[in-house]
């Protein structure tokens, strides 16, 4: 496993120059498999994933084709990323994530739901014991 540093020190192997970029950042780790890995290391500003059109702040993620990673406000491109393990460093970024929609034709053929099921009712809680209780019906 080879491991590389992020942050606004001198000493990192991506060093990124922005008020919101701790000093030791983040860390990336290239596992044997050739996945690449994305660590943060307790910044103040976090380090955040966009995935399928959605910023998260993530502790520890594996890279996947796609991906956009921001560290504090300063977003890098996975190419930038993945060259501080060199050109020959076998990367292997996983598959690009897609949601599914509900209603989509994928979705239907996967969960069944052009068949009808039992109708979902939220249960009602006693307000004194705090205990579920059934429906009479």
């Amino acid at each position: 496993m080879k491991v590389k540093h992020i942050g606004r020190e001198a000493s990192c192997d991506l060093v990124l120059e922005h008020s919101t970029v701790s000093r030791q950042h983040a860390r990336l780790e290239l596992v044997d498999d050739g996945t690449v890995w994305v660590t943060d290391t307790d910044s103040r500003n976090g380090t955040f994933l966009q995935r399928n059109k959605q910023w998260i702040r993530l502790l520890k993620v594996s890279l996947c084709v796609g991906d956009r990673l921001r560290f504090g406000d300063c977003e890098v491109p996975l190419q930038q990323l993945t060259s501080v393990f060199g050109n020959r460093a076998g990367i292997k970024l996983g598959a690009q994530h897609f949601t599914l929609r509900q209603g989509s034709p994928t979705h239907r053929k996967v969960t069944g739901w052009d068949e009808p099921g039992p109708a979902l009712h939220k249960p009602k809680r006693n307000p004194l014991t705090g205990q579920l209780e059934e429906d009479r019906l």
